[in-house]
């Protein structure tokens, strides 16, 4: 009867992720978020070298050298979009299905199943079509703490998937596990606290250690792989302009002159640097050191200008604000303190757990009382630690603060399922509220992605059109302005979104002969291999050569000049002349020595 019981779930839970897989494909398209996610697609796949590449730079090697292998049986179709896709829908498999089995009642699993299938739509809804490798880590993650939570020995193998859902995660996006591993802890923390006895704590003791272990493992795979002297000196330069551009800022030219000169850096090399052109890797001479020595420069100056106190006071107003503002979402990158409905769930589920141990007061003893309030209290202490640390970053978008929204809520809708065995039926009227509220949403991210479709489209007319040449000039290699490769600026249309790449569409993984003059990919190894097969030594010499052409935005304000005053500052006098305009955005510049 158990195992028919469980085979029901099974199906259940595979019909209830389909039909979130076939709603998504009906409203929508699947893309890449970023332009960050296209780029690594490119090294895995071989369209950036010419060879499915396993270092990878922002993922581990294992998972690396995993998604590459397929890319090498099957080199035309997109196993890395279909990769993020697949942990994201089987994410919503094992959540409904965990929660299913939880429920005795045939009206409780009814109730359950519709809570996940329109949290699913209503509130993650359009991260399962906008795939970003960020959110995708912080959702394995928080699946494997709901997995713990609801963990019954000797019943299921919740323990043993977790663990695996903890070390995918790890390997895809390291440093988004460890912004949420934190509350996983807490989760198993929780776990404990709530059986309190000896056994359960070694238990749990083992999982964190196996996990700690199987981390520090894979961690050391991964510096093995990249341990050559190239990939160690691109490594510093990874790291360097994380900590520039990332968290800190860069001063301004003038006022700081004394400070650049210092570095041997002039005007034009000052240009590369900043936000406004960005294309780094122009200059070999702009490496590890001078990054970090203006993100040290910076975060001093920022020191000085805004006290830490000042800071942690700021970062705590913006904290409750996000808390308690409850306006709905417009558009699908929404403001940094707009969260509804995230934190509507979270604090009707805070008010639920607790609420579900009080009510009626003879299902409760005071000691399980005293341990579901100090358990809660734990679990806020820590997300306000987290929340605070990365508004205190400067960097708090949805790939980010959503999984931690998501982490916590599945920890509190997992504590509340467990308590659904002990008491009557309140925890299942808070699980029809988060629903309801779930389900009131849906019309809302149906209108966001709507938008987003729309505007992705018009920004397709013009990058399809613009690879479509570079296709089409295969001779001929194009070094892509960096602000450029993100949007055509003036020449967007009204709406228009920036650049990202439709999954399963268009695919050609074949080598490409263009690459960007800056981010987070230049200087890397990867890179003086893909200039290597064009026949070029570094950027600075390549761009000279005959078949070499600069891509720019059409209406830059600033034009083309930067690159003339950057070439003489080099003791190299250059003639900048403009050869086609593709797609009323974009000018293809020949650059060539006077």
């Amino acid at each position: 009867m158990k195992k028919t019981k469980n085979t029901y779930d099974f199906i259940i839970s595979l019909l209830l992720t389909f039909i979130a897989v076939l709603f998504m494909g009906y409203i929508g398209d699947y893309f890449f978020d970023l332009n960050d996610d296209v780029l690594m697609k490119d090294m895995l796949s071989g369209a950036y070298t010419g060879a499915p590449e396993a270092h990878n730079i922002q993922m581990l090697y294992p998972i690396s050298a995993f998604i590459s292998m397929f890319y090498r049986v099957v080199r035309g179709f997109d196993w890395y979009g279909f990769f993020l896709c697949t942990c994201q829908y089987l994410c919503v498999f094992l959540i409904s299905y965990k929660a299913l089995k939880l429920s005795r009642k045939d009206e409780h699993k009814v109730l359950t199943a519709l809570f996940v299938l329109m949290f699913s739509l209503g509130v993650i809804g359009a991260h399962f079509l906008f795939v970003q490798y960020t959110f995708t880590c912080g959702f394995l993650s928080a699946t494997a703490a709901f997995l713990i939570l609801t963990h019954k020995k000797d019943a299921d193998h919740n323990f043993g998937i977790a663990f695996w859902l903890i070390l995918t995660a790890f390997l895809l996006r390291s440093e988004m596990l460890l912004l949420t591993f934190p509350l996983v802890c807490v989760a198993i923390f929780i776990r404990w606290m709530l059986n309190m006895n000896k056994e359960e704590f070694f238990e749990c003791l083992k999982l964190f250690g196996i996990i700690v272990a199987a981390l520090a493992l894979a961690l050391g795979i991964h510096r093995f792989a990249f341990s050559l002297p190239e990939w160690k000196e691109y490594s510093d330069i990874f790291d360097a302009r994380t900590e520039l551009y990332d968290f800190q800022y860069v001063p301004e030219y003038e006022a700081n002159k004394d400070f650049y000169d210092s570095l041997g850096i002039d005007k034009s090399e000052y240009r590369l640097i900043t936000f406004e052109n960005y294309n780094i890797g122009l200059d070999d001479e702009i490496d590890a050191k001078v990054l970090n020595e203006v993100a040290e420069y910076a975060n001093k100056l920022r020191s000085d200008e805004e006290p830490f106190a000042e800071r942690l006071k700021a970062a705590f107003s913006k904290y409750i604000y996000g808390l308690h503002n409850f306006s709905r979402q417009n558009t699908y990158e929404i403001d940094s303190e707009n969260y509804c409905p995230w934190n509507l769930i979270v604090i009707l589920l805070y008010i639920g757990v607790l609420a579900s141990y009080i009510f009626p007061r003879q299902d409760s003893s005071q000691k399980e009382i005293l341990r579901i309030v100090g358990a809660l209290a734990l679990l806020f202490i820590c997300r306000t630690t987290l929340w605070i640390y990365i508004i205190m970053g400067r960097r708090a978008p949805i790939r980010i603060t959503h999984p931690l929204y998501l982490i916590e809520i599945l920890v509190l809708f997992a504590i509340l399922l467990r308590r659904a065995d002990k008491s009557r039926a309140l925890p299942y009227k808070v699980v029809f509220a988060v629903m309801l509220i779930s389900l009131l949403f849906v019309p809302d991210q149906k209108k966001v992605i709507d938008s987003e479709m729309q505007a992705r489209e018009l920004m397709r007319k013009h990058y399809d059109a613009l690879y479509d040449y570079f296709a089409e000039n295969s001779d001929n290699f194009y070094f892509i302005d960096v602000y450029t490769s993100i949007s055509c600026e003036n020449d967007m249309e009204e709406g228009e979104a920036t650049f990202s790449e439709k999954l399963f569409d268009r695919v050609n993984n074949e080598y490409a002969n263009h690459d960007l003059m800056g981010g987070w990919g230049v200087k890397s190894p990867l890179t003086i291999k893909k200039y290597s097969r064009a026949g070029y030594s570094d950027m600075q010499s390549g761009l000279l050569a005959q078949n070499a052409y600069v891509v720019q935005s059409e209406s830059d304000e600033d034009g083309i000049g930067w690159i003339i005053d950057y070439y003489r500052d080099k003791g190299i006098e250059v003639t900048v002349d403009r050869e086609k305009i593709i797609a009323d955005a974009f000018a293809i510049y020949a650059v060539r020595e006077k």
